[in-house]
């Protein structure tokens, strides 16, 4: 008997790690880039640029954080990335044309002191379901790839609009 699928969830309710999961599991890449495209979001373009963007990077040093994941079920009590995305900003620098600015000022210095970012980034991982605080974990060190079967050509052929593939 075959096993039956997973229902969908709208956008809004369904975790980037079962997006990230689902694409992983497409066994062929117009099946990731379709996956990628039916579950457009500000959240998932945020995740996927932030991990394969070569300008954009974390001000963190890299390996895994020290945080304690939460132990909650899907769905009860914690956060979830789709509308926690906008944090992201507090945590990335940007280089353009030589320039790093710093994306929670938009200016070339920094505005939240180094400490209080680290305390804000655990606290923000804590939050979340554990599988997409390990998404954040990766993406913060650009090894997404680690745990899901995707690439940068099937996030530039789902989102050319964000631009990977004009960088060199």
């Amino acid at each position: 008997m075959a096993r039956p699928s997973t229902p969908k969830l709208p956008v809004n309710q369904t975790l980037i790690s079962e997006v990230l999961q689902r694409v992983s599991n497409a066994k062929v890449k117009d099946e990731k880039v379709a996956i990628l495209q039916e579950f457009k979001s500000p959240a998932l373009t945020k995740i996927l640029l932030c991990n394969f963007a070569k300008v954009v990077e974390f001000v963190f040093p890299s390996g895994k954080t020290p945080y304690r994941p939460t132990d909650r079920p899907v769905g009860i009590e914690h956060q979830v990335l789709f509308t926690e995305h906008g944090l992201l900003d507090k945590f990335i620098r940007k280089t353009v044309n030589g320039v790093i600015y710093y994306g929670d000022s938009g200016s070339t210095a920094p505005r939240i002191p180094q400490v209080k970012k680290e305390n804000l980034w655990i606290q923000l991982l804590e939050s979340l379901h554990k599988d997409e605080a390990e998404i954040l974990d990766l993406v913060k060190d650009k090894k997404l790839h680690s745990r899901y079967k995707i690439t940068k050509q099937n996030v530039i052929e789902a989102f050319p609009e964000l631009g990977l593939q004009n960088e060199e």
